[in-house]
């Protein structure tokens, strides 16, 4: 799974590391309030863009290919977050926490460029390396907006959990806890301090075939593993396909038309003929 000391923003620029914390602390506040995320992001991408007066779809579709996480781009003024529900729960619940940096960028004019070319998370870009400053900078605010310092230290209490003989298992019930990939939990373990590089190292050196028994065998966080290839979300889409047949603002060939392109979509993206 990789070098946590080449991946991770907090060991290649501590100063980056501790301006994006202090960032993701000012978003939770503004944006998500006190609890743990998990889900709720994909909600919470929406608000931002709301508060922010940006034009936001978040589109959620099967792209059946486990290499693409999630991709964001401008298209005429209105912001694109595209999340692929192929991958496991946890996984896409990163990725948005991931994109809505990027998006965040944009929105404060810090950097406009990345999704108006085109952002794009892929399992290299979180397994090995960022490939921009931004995408390291963004893959941190996932971690620490996704699992804050203050929580994970109250839920390592809670569960007793040791720092010096910690297990998959315990990363597992943090997995279960904050809903993130096994990677992500073990990168935040090491950057709060309640585990060392070493300890990271030995965790992220641990079999994936391994890992995933033990979570069959426990339970851990078995919920996070489950796609969602069965969900397709339009963003606007059928709202405003059903605004515009309510207020008869369609002709009825081209309300039976936008319908049947819907439909056609759907079947593609769930593999159908």
């Amino acid at each position: 799974m990789g070098d946590v000391s080449n991946e991770s923003l907090f060991y290649k620029q501590i100063k980056q590391f501790e301006r994006i914390n202090e960032l993701s602390k000012a978003f939770a506040a503004n944006y998500c309030g006190n609890t743990i995320l998990r889900e709720s992001i994909f909600g919470i991408v929406s608000n931002y863009a709301r508060k922010r007066e940006l034009p936001l779809e978040v589109l959620r579709y099967p792209f059946k290919d486990d290499e693409l996480w999630a991709f964001t781009f401008v298209k005429k003024g209105t912001i694109f977050l595209c999340v692929n529900t192929e991958l496991p729960m946890c996984k896409q619940i990163f990725a948005t926490a991931h994109e809505l940096y990027h998006i965040h960028c944009y929105a404060e004019d810090i950097n406009t460029s990345t999704i108006t070319a085109g952002s794009l998370l892929d399992s290299k870009t979180f397994d090995e390396a960022a490939a921009s400053q931004e995408d390291l900078e963004a893959n941190a605010f996932a971690g620490l907006l996704l699992m804050p310092d203050s929580s994970l230290i109250e839920q390592f209490k809670m569960f007793g959990i040791s720092k010096d003989d910690m297990s998959i298992d315990d990363v597992l019930i943090l997995m279960d806890l904050f809903a993130l990939p096994y990677k992500a939990v073990v990168l935040r373990l090491a950057e709060s301090g309640l585990i060392t590089v070493e300890k990271a190292r030995k965790l992220l050196q641990e079999d994936s075939n391994h890992i995933a028994i033990r979570i069959e065998l426990t339970g851990k966080a078995e919920q996070w593993q489950q796609n969602s290839g069965h969900l397709l979300r339009y963003g606007s889409l059928l709202d405003n396909l059903a605004f515009n047949s309510e207020q008869e603002l369609l002709v009825d060939s081209r309300e039976a038309s936008d319908k049947e392109y819907l439909e056609k979509i759907g079947k593609e993206f769930r593999g159908r003929k």
